[in-house]
C-alpha cells in the first residue's frame, strides 16, 4: 500500500437523546456559549435540546438565527461584531452545513478581533473558539470536517476559509431529521453521496479512505428502495415526515461518512464546478453537485478508474451508470427555468478551466474540454 495519513480530530457522539445524554460536555468548553442557527418553519428541536441543557447548566447564551443558505462573508463579519460584547467561550453550530461552517468563520473573527472578514481566506494560522457541531440535516458532513465555505460576492464565487477548523465535538441524532421536507433530504443526500462519490475516485483517496467510502456506499444502497417508494408516492412525498427513522439513521451515517473522507480528501470536479450553478442560478448546493455527478462519473477513460466507478455504482444499489443517472434525476426536484443558456455554459467551463487546482486531484488529464462536455451533457438535457 502507498503511505497515507489520516486525521479527523473531532470526538463523535451518534444517537437518539446524544445531546441531553451528553450535556456536561457543554459545561467543559465554558461558561457562556454563542449558539448558530437558522429559522426553520415549525419546531426547531435541535436549538430546544441545547437551550434546555444550557439553562440546566445555568450557562447564558446567545442566540444567532439570521444565516443565510451559503453564508457570505460579510454575514460573517456582522455576526462576530454583533456578539462580541457578549464574550463567548464556545460556539455551538446547530443546522446543516451552512450554521456549522458560518460557525466555524465567526469563531476565528472572534478569537482573532484584529482580524477582519478578508484575513479569513489568506491566513492558516488563525484559531477558533471551541466549536459544537449539531447537524439537523444529513447533507455536508461539516460538523467533522475542517472546511468553512463562505460565499464571496467580491469575487462571485464560494471559497473555503484558509485556517483548518475542527469542531471539538458533534453531537448526531437522526431525530432532528424526521420532518425535513422532501426536496431537501433529497438535496442533503446527494451531497453526502457526492463526498463519498468525488473522495473515493481522488488520487489523494487512500485504501483506508476508500474502504470508509465502500461503507457509506453501502448505507446508501441500505436506502435506496425506500427513497424510490417516496418519490413514487406523492402522498408520502408531501408528509410531515416522509422517511421511518431507520432511514433518517442511514442517512446521517452516509453524511458523516462523507464528511469524514471529504476531510482527508477534499472534493474534485463536481463540487467545484457546482458552485457557478449555485451562485448565478440560485440552485442549492446539493441539487447542483447531483445535476453533475452522473456526467462526471462518464467522462472517465482509464481502465483502472472505470472499474472502480462501476464498483462504486454497483456498491451503491445500482445496476449501472445510466440506473444510477436516472435515479439521481429523479431526486433532483427543481422548479422552474433554471437552464444556463449555451454562452453561459461556455463562461463557467472557461472559468473554471483557469483554476489548475481543481484538477489536481482528478485521476487522469482533465481540462476545459471535460468540464464543458460535463456542464453541455447535464444541463442542455433540461431544454428538452
Amino acid at each position: 500500500m502507498d503511505h497515507f495519513r489520516y486525521f479527523m480530530p473531532t470526538e463523535v457522539f451518534f444517537g437518539r437523546g446524544i445531546v441531553k445524554e451528553k450535556k456536561e460536555l457543554f459545561r467543559q468548553l465554558g461558561s457562556r456559549a454563542y449558539i448558530i442557527t437558522y429559522q426553520i418553519p415549525g419546531r426547531h428541536y435541535a436549538l430546544e435540546d441545547v437551550t434546555q441543557v444550557l439553562d440546566e447548566l445555568q450557562i447564558p447564551y446567545f442566540v444567532e438565527t439570521g444565516i443565510e443558505e451559503n453564508p457570505s462573508t460579510e454575514t460573517v463579519e456582522r455576526a462576530a461584531a454583533e456578539v462580541r460584547s457578549f464574550a463567548p467561550d464556545f460556539i455551538v453550530g446547530i443546522g446543516g452545513g451552512s450554521p456549522v461552517d458560518a460557525s466555524k468563520a465567526i469563531g476565528v473573527l472572534l478569537a482573532n478581533p484584529d482580524k477582519k472578514g478578508e484575513d479569513l481566506f489568506t491566513d492558516s494560522t488563525l484559531e477558533s473558539l471551541p466549536i459544537i457541531g449539531i447537524p439537523t440535516t444529513a447533507g455536508t458532513g461539516a460538523e467533522v470536517t475542517h472546511f468553512s465555505v463562505l460565499t464571496r460576492n467580491d469575487k462571485n464565487t464560494k471559497q473555503a476559509i484558509a485556517p483548518r477548523i475542527f469542531p471539538k465535538y458533534a453531537f448526531l441524532d437522526a431525530g432532528y431529521l424526521m420532518e425535513m421536507p422532501l426536496r431537501l433530504s433529497c438535496a442533503t443526500s446527494i451531497d453526502a453521496l457526492c463526498h463519498c462519490l468525488e473522495s473515493y475516485l481522488s488520487t489523494a483517496g487512500s485504501e483506508l479512505s476508500r474502504a470508509i467510502c465502500e461503507i457509506g456506499f453501502a448505507y446508501f444502497s441500505q436506502c435506496v428502495e425506500e427513497m424510490r417508494a417516496v418519490l413514487s408516492d406523492p402522498q408520502r412525498a408531501s408528509s410531515k415526515a416522509p422517511y421511518p427513522y431507520e432511514i433518517r439513521e442511514k442517512h446521517m451515517m452516509v453524511s458523516l461518512i462523507g464528511g469524514i473522507v471529504n476531510t482527508q480528501t477534499g472534493t474534485c470536479l463536481p463540487h467545484g464546478m457546482s458552485y457557478a450553478l449555485t451562485h448565478n442560478k440560485h440552485i442549492p448546493h446539493g441539487l447542483a453537485c447531483g445535476l453533475l455527478i452522473a456526467e462526471y462519473l462518464k467522462i472517465f477513460q482509464q481502465p483502472e478508474n472505470v472499474a472502480r466507478v462501476n464498483r462504486a455504482v454497483h456498491l451503491c444499489g445500482f445496476q449501472d451508470l445510466d440506473d444510477f443517472s436516472s435515479f439521481i434525476d429523479s431526486m433532483l426536484l427543481l422548479s422552474g427555468d433554471i437552464t444556463p443558456t449555451p454562452e453561459e455554459i461556455e463562461a463557467y467551463a472557461q472559468e473554471f478551466s483557469q483554476q489548475k487546482h481543481r484538477f489536481v486531484r482528478h485521476p487522469e488529464p482533465a481540462g476545459k474540454a471535460e468540464v464543458l462536455q460535463i456542464y453541455t451533457n447535464s444541463l442542455l438535457k433540461r431544454r428538452r
